[in-house]
C-alpha cells in the first residue's frame, strides 16, 4: 500500500496544473478523466482481490478516545454494516447500490466529495458501537470490551445481510439456473471484498489527524479495489441477462435532468451542478475556518496555513465534477464511474494531505492538543 501512496504522490507532479485549470474551466468529464486516467493506466482495470493491510502505528495504538458524532456518516441500518473509511462508512454499499440501482443510490454516492476529507481531518464521524445484548427476557444488558465484541461492532450483524445485493436482484428478476449461477459468483465476490473492507474497522478513533488522513487515502484504495474485484463476475452476470432483464437496471434519469430548453441548455443539470459546487466549496471553507478558530495559527504558521487553505479550495472545486456528471445507463459503466469518483476523492485527499501535514507539523504541543480534541 505504501507503493500506491508513492504512485499517487508521483502523479501529483504530473497533474500539478489541474487544480489551476479547474478554476478556469470546470468541465465534469474533462476534469475527472484527466485526473483518473493516470491512475487507471498505472493501476489497471484488472480484477484482483483487495489487500488486507495494517497502517496503524504503535503510537496510534497506544492512544484512546472517541470521535464526535457526524449525523450524516453513521453506518447504522446499512445492509453491509461498516464497509468503508470512517467518514464514509457505507462507501462499498453505495458503490454496489449505484451499480445496480442508480435511481436509489445515485444521490448517496454523488453527494460525497470534500466532506469525506473534511470529516476525516476534523474527526467528525461515528465509530462502531457495542450493540447492547438482548437477554431472553427482552432487557438489554451491558456489553463487555472483549475482542469478540469489537468484531461484532464492525460486523453489525452483517451475516444477516450477506445475500445483498443478490437478494434484491432475485426479487426483481425471474432468473434461469444459468443466471442464478452467475449471480451467485457475483455475490461471492462481493462478500469476499466485504471481508477485506472490515479487516481494519474501528481503528481510526485512536489516530491523530494526519494519521487519519493517511488512513483515508489507503481506505479509499481498498474500496476501489473491491469495486474492481467484482467487475468480472458482474460482467458475467449482466451478459447472461436478456434485453428485457437488462432494462431493469437502466438508469431512469428525472426529466428535469435530461431535458433542454429552447436555448439548448439544461436547467436541471445546471441546478445540480450549482448545488454540488456549493456543497463542496462550503465544506472546504468550513473546515479551514474551524481549524483556524481551534488552533489560532501564529504569524510564522500563516503561510503554511494559507497553502493548506488553497489546496482545500482547489480540490473542493475539482470534486464538483464527480457529482455533476450524468449517470451512465448500464451497470458496467456505473461501476467504472463509481471507481473514478473514488479515485478523484483519493487524489484530492492526497493533495490536501501534503499541505495539511506541513501545517500540522509546524504546530506546537498546545495547538496540537486543541486540534486533536474536537468540539463536541
Amino acid at each position: 500500500m505504501r507503493g500506491r501512496t508513492l504512485i499517487a504522490l508521483t502523479v501529483l507532479g504530473l497533474a500539478a496544473g489541474v487544480a489551476d485549470d479547474a478554476q478556469a474551466q470546470l468541465s465534469p468529464r474533462g476534469i475527472i478523466g484527466g485526473i483518473t486516467r493516470p491512475f487507471r493506466q498505472m493501476l489497471g482495470h484488472l480484477g484482483h482481490f483487495p489487500r488486507s493491510y495494517r497502517h496503524r502505528t504503535a503510537a496510534a495504538e497506544a492512544r484512546t478516545g472517541t470521535a464526535p458524532t457526524n449525523e450524516s456518516a453513521s453506518p447504522s441500518g446499512s445492509r453491509l454494516g461498516w464497509a468503508g473509511p470512517p467518514a464514509w462508512a457505507g462507501a462499498y454499499e453505495d458503490v454496489l447500490g449505484f451499480t445496480f440501482w442508480p435511481d436509489d443510490f445515485g444521490p448517496r454516492l454523488r453527494s460525497r466529495g470534500f466532506d469525506v476529507i473534511a470529516d476525516t481531518i476534523s474527526g467528525r464521524f461515528d465509530m462502531p458501537r457495542n450493540p447492547a445484548r438482548i437477554a431472553t427476557t427482552g432487557a438489554a444488558v451491558k456489553n463487555d470490551a472483549s475482542n469478540d465484541d469489537s468484531k461484532n461492532r464492525c460486523d453489525e450483524d452483517a451475516g444477516k445481510r450477506d445475500n445483498w445485493p443478490a437478494s434484491r436482484v432475485e426479487q426483481i428478476l425471474q432468473l434461469s439456473d444459468t443466471q442464478h449461477d452467475a449471480l451467485a459468483k457475483l455475490q461471492a465476490a462481493a462478500m469476499q471484498s466485504l471481508k477485506a473492507l472490515k479487516a481494519d474497522c474501528g481503528a481510526s478513533a485512536e489516530l491523530s489527524p494526519p494519521e487519519r488522513l493517511a488512513a483515508l487515502v489507503q481506505d479509499l484504495w481498498v474500496v476501489r479495489d473491491a469495486g474492481i474485484f467484482i467487475r468480472v463476475p458482474l460482467k458475467g452476470f449482466y451478459d447472461s441477462l436478456t434485453t428485457t432483464q437488462k432494462s431493469s437496471f437502466t438508469s431512469q434519469l428525472p426529466q428535469s435532468i435530461v431535458s433542454t430548453d429552447a436555448k439548448g441548455e439544461n436547467p436541471g443539470m445546471n441546478k445540480q451542478y450549482q448545488a454540488c459546487a456549493m456543497q463542496n466549496s462550503e465544506r472546504a471553507e468550513r473546515l479551514v475556518k474551524e481549524i483556524e478558530m481551534r488552533v489560532r495559527p501564529t504569524k510564522e504558521q500563516a503561510e503554511s496555513f494559507e497553502n493548506f487553505h488553497k489546496a482545500s479550495a482547489n480540490m473542493a472545486k475539482l470534486l464538483i465534477a464527480s457529482c455533476a456528471q450524468p449517470i451512465p445507463s448500464d451497470p458496467m459503466a456505473r461501476l467504472d464511474d463509481a471507481n473514478d469518483e473514488l479515485t478523484a476523492i483519493n487524489y484530492a485527499a492526497t493533495t490536501v494531505q501534503i499541505a495539511f501535514n506541513d501545517f500540522y507539523g509546524r504546530l506546537d504541543n498546545a495547538q496540537k492538543a486543541r486540534f486533536d480534541t474536537p468540539n463536541r
